[in-house]
């Protein structure tokens, strides 16, 4: 005790400046790593763009690709011959019937609400901050269910391809989708946006 002492306090009782100094610096930089670890494996995750985790959800539909990029003819005519919408209600009509279930799978039925925001925007139907605001209470909904984007993607390919063999698709194209687009999600999409983290719009 009295050499540590000693370490602090000078031969004339006054402080060792030139070693306490140092070892207050050193103490509250580690200090700030620890708690920088622990939030970071342990506290809440920061917020993210909804955005972002929009895209990590349709690219397991679409690949990365992001159909609120279209021109404004290709997205019209996409939901007019796929869906029957001609219209920003007919759009909304057909999300809300999505977010209601029409297949029995959550995943299927979400994430490809989801992706139709996106071509609805490209279509003019809604604008950008319409859209990733409807993307929240879509994701609460997702998250409530799923605990993980593996787990969403698993969910999600079982419904398109019961979806698949109602319709009589047999294309290993077709029904290999997700696993195809696995890579590009594990690797970029997923890690860019925590499943859990709150969402900014």
């Amino acid at each position: 005790m009295s050499l540590l002492l000693g370490i602090f306090v000078g031969a004339d009782g006054a402080p060792n400046l030139a070693v306490i100094v140092p070892v207050v610096l050193v103490t509250m930089v580690l200090g700030g790593v620890v708690v920088a670890v622990i939030r970071s494996r342990f506290g809440p995750p920061e917020p993210i763009g909804a955005d972002q985790w929009a895209h990590a959800a349709y690219s397991i539909w679409t690949g990365g690709e992001d159909c609120g990029q279209w021109d404004r003819a290709r997205a019209r005519d996409s939901l007019r011959n796929w869906y029957g919408v001609t219209d920003p209600a007919g759009l909304w009509e057909t999300i809300r019937g999505l977010q209601h279930g029409r297949t029995g799978s959550l995943a299927w039925d979400h994430v490809r609400a989801i992706d139709l925001l996106r071509i609805g925007t490209a279509a003019g139907y809604i604008g950008e901050d319409e859209c990733w605001h409807a993307v929240c209470p879509m994701a609460d909904t997702l998250r409530e269910h799923f605990d993980s984007w593996s787990a969403l993607a698993s969910d999600f390919e079982a419904g398109m391809q019961k979806w698949q063999e109602g319709r009589g698709i047999t294309s290993p194209d077709q029904r290999g989708r997700v696993q195809r687009n696995l890579p590009y999600l594990r690797q970029t999409a997923w890690p860019m946006a925590p499943f859990a983290a709150p969402l900014e719009v």
